[in-house]
């Protein structure tokens, strides 16, 4: 009989074992699984603005796009420059 009460002991404090750690671990998954879903839902949000531009685009839009494409212009024309000659460079030497 008291083998039969060890037994049963050690499996309520392995049920209970589990039970802890999924509680434990729970949030963690719930954390992970939320920013997943978060990202799609930013995707969603830009696709919408960016739909959105279209249809409703005030001078004040015009102007915060505006300074968005200026600085990326400035940033990517040099390199952009670059490949353009290095592209013709290779285009003359196979030719």
């Amino acid at each position: 009989m008291d083998f039969f009460k060890k037994a049963i002991f050690v499996f309520l404090l392995i049920v209970f074992g589990i039970i802890i750690t999924v509680k434990s671990i729970e949030p963690v998954i719930e954390k992970q699984l939320s920013q997943i879903f978060a990202d799609r839902k930013i995707s969603n949000k830009l696709n919408k603005e960016l739909m959105n531009l279209t249809e409703d685009f005030t001078p004040e839009k015009r102007e915060f796009y505006k300074k968005i494409l200026v600085s990326l212009y400035t940033k990517w024309l040099p390199l952009i420059d670059e490949a353009k000659l290095e592209a013709e460079q290779k285009i003359k030497n196979n030719q």
